[in-house]
């Protein structure tokens, strides 16, 4: 039943009396100057200009200018902000700030790795003209906490966020979409891109290679911010407010010390859009939690504004101004797509459509763009089906694109448009030609011609972009397709790259939890195998006192604590457990259970054992390395 009554007699009542043509004429009206009726419509974030940077980088103008606008300084410093208050800049896109309480010295997150962190503490210690002792490390989030020991001294206390280290946990190397997601980041950051010549990245929305090697001294909070909730606390002897301020992350949070009239924030005050969506894929970043949180910031009158991901902001003005372009940016995104979803527009028409005055959106998308972001929120509220009746059934891919290029005459008939396109140059061609490569690429994925056209049109367009997401992924798309994509001098895909990711390493997965392997295992049950099958026994690992029982039945691995061994029992040793999730068999002794489980699973998205696998993207020993390519 409906959940709302239609008044069929006032509906029809109001069709006699004429009503509601006028009405709808005015309202279609209005939509035809919103869309404007254009020929050729291309984002804003797409320019025909370029210009080339001192690496040699091909890009554009505003490209080339992001590092400043993040804060970024020509060196590493620690910027005295105020009496006993600095930023630490210059070892990457995030900064790391630091505080002297009368208790002793508050750090904010705690950097990329330990040997930054070391760097950034020598550095401050010279600033100061003496050594620090640091009462307490307050972490925003979880992506910047690598650095950890370097700050450590007795007594130290790390703050964070309540599920801080469960997200973290999360987001590493056991997940089973660890490697899609990964391999996606790595196109989007552009970690194998050259460093120098028309191909490198033109500013630091990038990550080096060398951001895998990175060794981490993570250590997980020992005090905790209660989520969701507005706390008053005294931490060092220095009164702090902590209140969720939630923008990429749920865990993250601000600070505000009012003595000081100083806010700290994550992502949240930029000179950007703020990514509602990410190119490399990502849980829906509500933009109503961020506005909401954000209100607690515009309550606060601070006088200095310091966030991990842009410069110094000083002065009351200054600071208001910054949160109210940043915030109300995000909420005009929303707001505006779900307007054109209520006049009937679907995702890509509304990201066609939508206007955003030039104050706000001029030059301000060097990371995400505006498009992207308006289809993911048509997504976070309507899902996937734009209201088109064919894509509830359509036909498949393939044999989408065979019609398709059938109907254009053949695939003889699209190579000649797209390579014709691609040579006419311009945004549209270029746009049309990779729409055309991606049918004939269907149909044939090593067709030279198409390949060709493809490479040449994403490198076209990733020079033309200011968004650094779009730059990734269309430069990546160029070098693949030609073999210039090199992990340590060999030739790699993203393909390839996500089977290495896709594949935990042995000693992640010994170190990890008992569930973190069972719920791994999850994801490999086939149901061709394991239809019609059901077997249920208990699984008891060293080291866990917790006894599980797995169960598969109707295709699923149910997991679940138990009291007592059932009457199929299985004891493994960590390693024993890790070895049967990556496909080396089951424990020779008892593991009657797990071999019979193994038949049902399939590990074909996996790294084939024996395998050569590129040292970077290989185990690294005993050491702890931040494999996180977030931000």
């Amino acid at each position: 039943m409906p959940y709302r009554k239609l008044n069929i007699a006032v509906f029809v009542a109001a069709l006699a009396i004429g009503v509601h043509p006028p009405a709808r004429a005015a309202d279609a009206a209005d939509g035809s100057r919103e869309a404007g009726s254009q020929t050729s419509w291309h984002s804003q974030s797409l320019t025909t200009e370029t210009v080339t940077g001192p690496n040699g980088a091909i890009t554009t103008r505003t490209a080339l200018g992001v590092n400043p606008r993040l804060g970024v300084t020509e060196g590493k410093v620690a910027e005295r902000i105020d009496a006993g208050v600095y930023a630490l800049r210059g070892w990457g896109i995030a900064h790391s700030f630091a505080i002297e309480a009368p208790n002793g010295w508050i750090v904010v997150d705690t950097g990329d790795s330990t040997q930054a962190a070391t760097e950034m503490r020598e550095t401050l210690e010279r600033a100061v003209g003496k050594k620090i002792k640091v009462a307490a490390i307050l972490l925003t989030h979880w992506h910047y906490a690598d650095g950890t020991a370097a700050w450590l001294d007795e007594g130290t206390e790390i703050w964070g966020h309540e599920h801080l280290d469960r997200n973290r946990s999360a987001a590493g190397g056991t997940s089973v979409l660890g490697g899609v997601l990964q391999s996606n980041m790595i196109a989007q950051f552009g970690v194998f891109h050259p460093t120098t010549g028309p191909d490198a990245f033109p500013n630091l929305l990038s990550f080096p290679p060398e951001k895998f090697l990175a060794v981490s001294s993570y250590q997980p909070p020992t005090k905790l911010f209660p989520d969701g909730k507005v706390v008053d606390l005294v931490i060092a002897g220095e009164p702090i407010q902590v209140a969720p301020v939630r923008t990429d992350v749920m865990d993250s949070v601000g600070f505000y010390f009012p003595q000081r009239r100083l806010l700290v924030t994550n992502a949240l005050v930029v000179d950007s859009i703020f990514n509602i969506y990410t190119l490399r894929g990502s849980a829906f970043r509500n933009p109503e939690i961020m506005v909401n949180d954000a209100r607690w910031v515009e309550s606060k009158n601070a006088e200095i504004l310091l966030d991990i991901h842009a410069p110094t902001l000083r002065g009351e003005k200054v600071v208001r101004a910054a949160v109210e372009r940043s915030v109300d940016s995000v909420q005009l995104i929303h707001d505006q797509t779900l307007r054109l979803i209520a006049s009937g527009l679907g995702p890509r028409e509304a990201a066609e459509v939508v206007y955003m005055p030039g104050n706000l959106r001029d030059r301000r998308e060097i990371y995400g763009q505006v498009e992207s972001h308006v289809r993911q929120v048509y997504n976070g509220n309507m899902g996937w089906f734009d209201g088109d009746v064919y894509e509830i059934n359509p036909l498949s891919v393939r044999e989408e694109a065979e019609r398709t290029v059938q109907a254009m005459g053949g695939r003889a008939a699209v190579e000649q448009m797209a390579t014709q396109a691609v040579a006419d140059g311009g945004l549209a061609n270029w746009r049309w030609g990779l729409k055309l490569t991606s049918l004939l690429l269907k149909l044939d994925p090593v067709d030279p011609a198409a390949r060709t056209a493809r490479a040449t049109a994403a490198r076209a367009l990733g020079q033309r972009t200011d968004s650094a997401n779009a730059r990734g992924f269309y430069i990546t798309e160029a070098l693949q397709i030609e073999g210039k994509l090199l992990v340590q001098d060999r030739p790699v895909t993203l393909n390839e790259i996500r089977t290495f990711l896709n594949t935990p390493r042995a000693d992640v997965l010994a170190g990890a939890s008992v569930d973190q392997n069972l719920q791994f295992v999850r994801f490999l049950v086939d149901p061709r195998k394991a239809e019609g099958q059901r077997l249920v026994f208990t699984l008891a690992a060293e080291g866990d006192p917790q006894i599980r029982q797995v169960e598969l039945r109707n295709c699923v691995l149910v997991i679940s604590p138990v009291a007592s061994r059932g009457a199929r029992h299985v004891d493994v040793t960590r390693s024993e457990l890790a070895d049967f999730v990556l496909g080396k068999g089951a424990p020779a002794r008892g593991g009657d259970a797990l071999a019979e489980l193994d038949r049902m699973l399939d590990r074909g998205r996996m790294l084939p054992p024996g395998a050569a696998v590129p040292a970077v993207l290989d185990a690294k020993g005993d050491l702890k390395y931040n494999d996180g390519l977030e931000h």
